[in-house]
C-alpha cells in the first residue's frame, strides 16, 4: 500500500522531469512516458492542451488513477523555474475511498530519508485549496470538521531542509495552522515544528514537537518530545498540558491540570526488544470538580516478531476513590489479551476482570466482573460472564437505596447492550420505607441514553444510520412493594413499560394502598392508575403521561366523610425534574376542584381553584345519626400553594355564602364563613387583619333563638397556650337586644366580658315557659367569663335595670303565698304587681353549673296610690344547667317532630 499512496508525487516528480524534454512534444506524448515508469495499474491522464514556454508550464487538469477509481484530481496547475520548479495548484482532490483499494504492499524495502533528500530536488508546491473525498474514516469524527475547512498546504525542499505550512478554517470559527521542519543532523534527521488548532471560539489546542529520526522511518526513533496544551470548558479539565518525552529505551508521559496545578498523569514507560513496558505509572482525577481519584497502570505490549500486528497486551490498573465512606479500590486485570489478529489485522481477544469498590460522596459501587472483550476494531463486543454483578450503595442521613445489576451473558457491542437485564431497587427514604422494586426485560442493541459516547465520536451526529439499525430498546416489567411512612400502609405496584431509543415510556402502570388511618381520617385503600401513557421523551426534553387516583371512600373520625374521591392529573413538561400539572378532585357530587401546578426544583407550586357549587355537597361530612341537612347556599374557593422538603404552604381564601341548614333542635338561616387560607408547616394561621369572617342572619338552637350574629376567628390551629385562637368583634342579636364579647381565647388564660344589652325579660320568660310571673322591661348586664376555671365559669357578674321594668304575680301563685299567714298576705299584696325604679345584681356561676344571684329591687306597687317606695333584698340559688335542660326539653320534643316531618319532604324532592 506503501507504494501505491506514493504514486501520486512520484507522478508530480515525473511530471516535474519533463522540462528537460523539447517543449513540442505534445502532453499524450508525456503521459506515455510518465506511466511508463509507474508500477502497473497506476497512471497519470493529463489534459489535451498545456502551455510550455522557457518560463515554465501550464496544465489545466492532471489525474492519478489506479486500476479501479481516480486517486487523486488536480486543476489548474502552473510550473515555474526550470532549475528551482515551483508548483502551485489551484484546487487539488485525493479520494481516501480509493486509496483503501489499494492492495497491501510486501516490499520489504525499508523507506530512508537518506533516499528521499538524495532524489528530491530543490522545489517548491503550493496546493491553494486541498480537498479529501470520502474521508469520513481517515480521522475521528471529532476532527471532521478540518477535512470540511478550506485547507491550503506548502511543501518546500530548499538547501538540506524540508518545509510543510499547513492551514485551514472555516466560516464556524474553525482554524488550523501547522509548520514543521525535516532536516538532517549529525547522523539522524530532526522534525520540529508546531500545531495550533482551534474548533471554537473558547476552544484551542497548542502541540510543540521536536523528534529525532532515524534513517528508516519505521524504526524506533532515537529520541524525543511532544507537548500538548488545551483549553476546553467541555473538558472536566478545562485547562491542561500533556507531554511525552523518550531517550533510547526509556520515556515517559506526564499530563497536569494548569488550572489547579495538580497533575494528572506520571506514566515512565520502557521499549523493550518486543514491545513497551509500563510499570507501575499513576495517574490522578478530581471528578466532579472535588471528588479526588488516584490510579495505577501497569502495562505491557509485545508486538510480534514481524510487523506490528497482533501486539499481545497484559494489564493491571488498580483506581482508588475517597468519599465519606472512606476509600474505596477497584483493580482491573488482565493477560494474554491479542490486539489486531486476524485476516484484516483488526480482531480482539482480552479477557479481564474487575473487582472492589469504587465510592463517590455517599455512594459506593460494588464490582465483581468478569468478562471478554472480543470482536474486532469497527465492531468491539463486550460479554459478561455468569457471576458478574454491579451493586450501588447510596446512604444518606434518613436514606439508603441499594440497586443491584446482575449482567449474567449481557453483550455490549457496537449498538448497544443486548440479553435479559434486570435491575433491583432496595432500601428506604424518608417517605417510604421497605422499598423493593425490581425492573426485568429483554434488551436489545440498547444503550440506556448513554449518547455522550456517540458525541465524543461524532458530534455532528453522522450516526443516525447507524443508530436507526439499532433497535436501542429494553422492555420490562415492574414490580414491587414499599411502606408509605407518611400515610402509615403499604404499597404494592405492578406495570408494563419499555425504554427505547431516547424516550422511556410507562404503558401499564397500577399501584394499591391498604386502609390507611391517620390524623383523624381513614381512608378506603388507595388504587393508582395509569389512564394515558405515561412517556418521557429526554432527548426532546417533553414528558406526558394521565394517571388516576381514587377511594371507595375518605371517613373522618367524627363520623363524616366524602365518598368515592377520585382524582384525576395529567403531566406535561420538560422531563421529571420538571413538568406541569392538570387535574381535578371530585368525591361523590363534591368538585371538580381544579388544579394547576409546576414541578421544578424539587419544588410544586400551583394553584387550587373551586368553581362556584351548590353547598349542599358538603351533606355527608355530616354524620347521618346527627341528622343535619344542607338545603340551601354556595361554596367556591381559590389557593396558590407551594409543596416542597419543607412541607405544605397554602395561601388563598375559601368562601360560604346564603347557606342554609337545619339540624334536629334547630337550624341556621343565611350564614356566610369568608375563610382566608394561610396553610404552613401543618399549621393554619390567620393575622388580625385578615381573620376568618362568619356571620349568621337566623339561628335557632332549642328554645334559644339568635339573629344578625357575626364575629372574627384569627390565630393559630391547632391552637395552645402561646399560640391561641381569638374570638373577637362578636355581635349576636339576642332577645331583641345584643351580645358582645371583645375579646376571647382558646384555650382561655384570662378572663373575658360578655356584654348583654338592652335584653327584652319578658322574652327571656317566655323561652324559659315561666308563666307564674309576668316580668317586663329590660336589662344590661356584664358577665365575666372564663372556660375550665376551677371556680367559676361567670365570676361575679352584675345586671343592671335599663328603663321601667314591671313584675306581676299571677292570681295561682299570689293565692298560693297568702296561704301562709297574715305576713305573707301583706307581703303579696305590696309586691304582687309592681314598677322597678332600681334594680341591681350580682350573679356567680360555678363550672357544675350552680348559680348564686344576689339582688337589690327598688320600686312601688302600683295599685296603692301612695306609691310608697320598696326595697328588697333578694338570693336566689338553682342549677342552671338542669333548668336548661327542663326549658329545652319541651322545645326539642317539638322541633324534632317538626324536623322529621321536614326531613322526609327533602327526601321525597331528591330523585
Amino acid at each position: 500500500m506503501r507504494k501505491g499512496r506514493c504514486c501520486a508525487l512520484l507522478a508530480l516528480i515525473l511530471l516535474i522531469g519533463t522540462i528537460s524534454l523539447p517543449w513540442w512534444i505534445a502532453p499524450k506524448q508525456v503521459e506515455r512516458v510518465v506511466n511508463y515508469f509507474l508500477v502497473p495499474n497506476y497512471s497519470v491522464q493529463l489534459a489535451d492542451n498545456w502551455t510550455v514556454n522557457t518560463k515554465g508550464l501550464t496544465l489545466p487538469t492532471l489525474q492519478v488513477n489506479s486500476a479501479k477509481c481516480t486517486l487523486a484530481d488536480l486543476h489548474d496547475i502552473q510550473l515555474t523555474g526550470w532549475f528551482s520548479p515551483h508548483l502551485a495548484v489551484e484546487n487539488a482532490v485525493v479520494d481516501y475511498a480509493c486509496i483503501q483499494t489499494i492492495p497491501s504492499s510486501h516490499d520489504k524495502t525499508p523507506l530512508k530519508l537518506t533516499a528521499l533528500f538524495a532524489t528530491m530536488p530543490s522545489f517548491e508546491i503550493n496546493i491553494k485549496q486541498f480537498q479529501v473525498s470520502n474521508g469520513n474514516n481517515l480521522v475521528p469524527p471529532v476532527f471532521q470538521d478540518i477535512l470540511n475547512a478550506d485547507i491550503s498546504a506548502t511543501v518546500n525542499r530548499h538547501q538540506e531542509q524540508f518545509q510543510l505550512n499547513l492551514s485551514a478554517q472555516n466560516d464556524k470559527g474553525l482554524t488550523l495552522q501547522h509548520q514543521s521542519t525535516l532536516s538532517p543532523q549529525e547522523n539522524h534527521f530532526i522534525w520540529q515544528g508546531k500545531l495550533h488548532y482551534q474548533p471554537e471560539e473558547k476552544q484551542s489546542y497548542q502541540s510543540h514537537f521536536n523528534l529525532q529520526l532515524n534513517d528508516e522511518i519505521l524504526r524506533t526513533q532515537p529520541k524525543g518530545e511532544i507537548t500538548l496544551t488545551w483549553q476546553n470548558p467541555h473538558f472536566s479539565v478545562n485547562n491542561g498540558e500533556a507531554r511525552l518525552s523518550w531517550e533510547g529505551e526509556n520515556g515517559v508521559i506526564k499530563a497536569q491540570d494548569l488550572t489547579r496545578k495538580s497533575p494528572l498523569l506520571d506514566v515512565p514507560f520502557i521499549f523493550t526488544q518486543n514491545g513497551l513496558e509500563i510499570s507501575w505509572g499513576t495517574f490522578y482525577w478530581t471528578f466532579d470538580g472535588y471528588q479526588p481519584i488516584k490510579g495505577f497502570l501497569g502495562l505491557s505490549l509485545r508486538t510480534p516478531q514481524k510487523g506490528w500486528l497482533p501486539f499481545g497486551i497484559d494489564t493491571n490498573i488498580i483506581v482508588q476513590t475517597f468519599g465519606e465512606y472512606g476509600k474505596g479500590e477497584i483493580v482491573i486485570s488482565g493477560e494474554n489479551g491479542k490486539i489486531g489478529g486476524g485476516e484484516k489485522q483488526d480482531q480482539i481477544h482480552f479477557n479481564l476482570k474487575t473487582r472492589g469498590d469504587l465510592r463517590y460522596n455517599n455512594t459506593v459501587a460494588h464490582t465483581n466482573l468478569s468478562y471478554h472483550l472480543g470482536g474486532s476494531f469497527n465492531d468491539p463486543l463486550l460479554r459478561f460472564n455468569e457471576g458478574s454483578i454491579f451493586k450501588m450503595d447510596n446512604q444518606q442521613q434518613d436514606t439508603n437505596i441499594n440497586v443491584r445489576l446482575p449482567l449474567d451473558h449481557i453483550q455490549i457491542g457496537k449498538y448497544g447492550l443486548n440479553g435479559r437485564l434486570q435491575a433491583t431497587l432496595k432500601g428506604f427514604t424518608p417517605q417510604f420505607s421497605g422499598i423493593d422494586v425490581k425492573l426485568d426485560g429483554q434488551a436489545d442493541e440498547f444503550i440506556a441514553g448513554i449518547k455522550t459516547v456517540f458525541e465524543l465520536r461524532d458530534p455532528q451526529h453522522k450516526l443516525q444510520n447507524a443508530e436507526s439499525n439499532a433497535n436501542n430498546r429494553w422492555d420490562w416489567t415492574i414490580q414491587g412493594n414499599a411502606y408509605w411512612n407518611t400515610l402509615k400502609t403499604p404499597v404494592k405496584l405492578e406495570g408494563v413499560g419499555f425504554w427505547q431509543g431516547d424516550h422511556i415510556e410507562l404503558n401499564q402502570l397500577t399501584a394499591y394502598t391498604d386502609k390507611i388511618q391517620t390524623n383523624g381520617i381513614t381512608m378506603a385503600p388507595l388504587s393508582l392508575e395509569l389512564k394515558d401513557r405515561l412517556r418521557w421523551d429526554y432527548e426532546k426534553s417533553h414528558i406526558r403521561g394521565l394517571l388516576q387516583i381514587k377511594s371507595e371512600r375518605i371517613a373522618f373520625d367524627y363520623g363524616g366523610g366524602f365518598t368515592q374521591p377520585v382524582f384525576g392529573v395529567g403531566i406535561d413538561g420538560e422531563g421529571i425534574e420538571r413538568f406541569n400539572i392538570a387535574g381535578d378532585l371530585k368525591a361523590g357530587t363534591l368538585g371538580p376542584i381544579d388544579l394547576l401546578a409546576r414541578y421544578e426544583n424539587q419544588k410544586l407550586t400551583g394553584k387550587i381553584s373551586w368553581k362556584k357549587q351548590s353547598a349542599n355537597v358538603f351533606q355527608s361530612l355530616f354524620p347521618q345519626q346527627w341528622g343535619w341537612l344542607i338545603h340551601n347556599g354556595h361554596i367556591k374557593g381559590i389557593s396558590n400553594f407551594n409543596i416542597d422538603h419543607k412541607g405544605i404552604t397554602m395561601n388563598g381564601n375559601v368562601q360560604l355564602y346564603s347557606a342554609g341548614l337545619s339540624f334536629p333542635d334547630g337550624e341556621i338561616e343565611d350564614l356566610d364563613i369568608r375563610f382566608p387560607l394561610n396553610y404552613q408547616n401543618n399549621i393554619l394561621q390567620n393575622s388580625a387583619k385578615n381573620p376568618i369572617k362568619v356571620s349568621v342572619r337566623n339561628m335557632r338552637k332549642g328554645a334559644l333563638f339568635l339573629n344578625d350574629a357575626a364575629f372574627n376567628l384569627s390565630g393559630t390551629y391547632p391552637n395552645s397556650r402561646a399560640k391561641p385562637l381569638t374570638l373577637t368583634n362578636v355581635r349576636i342579636g339576642l332577645f331583641d337586644g345584643e351580645l358582645t364579647i371583645d375579646k376571647l381565647n382558646f384555650p382561655q388564660h384570662k378572663i373575658a366580658t360578655l356584654e348583654f344589652r338592652n335584653i327584652d325579660l319578658q322574652r327571656v320568660m317566655t323561652m324559659a315557659q315561666y308563666n307564674q310571673v309576668h316580668l317586663e322591661g329590660r336589662v344590661n348586664a356584664t358577665l365575666p367569663f372564663w372556660i375550665n376555671h376551677s371556680a367559676c365559669l361567670i365570676c361575679d357578674g352584675t345586671l343592671q335595670q335599663v328603663d321601667k321594668m314591671r313584675i306581676k304575680l299571677n292570681d295561682e301563685v299570689a293565692k298560693g303565698l297568702k296561704k301562709g299567714g297574715l305576713t305573707e298576705s301583706i307581703l303579696v299584696d305590696l309586691l304582687k304587681e309592681m314598677e322597678l325604679q332600681n334594680t341591681h345584681a350580682n350573679i356567680h356561676l360555678t363550672p357544675n353549673g350552680q348559680m348564686n344571684l344576689h339582688a337589690t329591687v327598688k320600686g312601688f306597687n302600683v295599685n296603692n296610690p301612695n306609691h310608697a317606695p320598696i326595697t328588697l333584698n333578694y338570693h336566689h340559688q338553682e342549677n342552671m344547667f338542669e333548668l336548661w335542660n327542663m326549658i329545652d326539653y319541651g322545645a326539642q320534643f317539638e322541633q324534632n317532630l317538626q324536623y322529621r316531618l321536614y326531613q322526609n319532604l327533602e327526601h321525597e324532592k331528591t330523585p
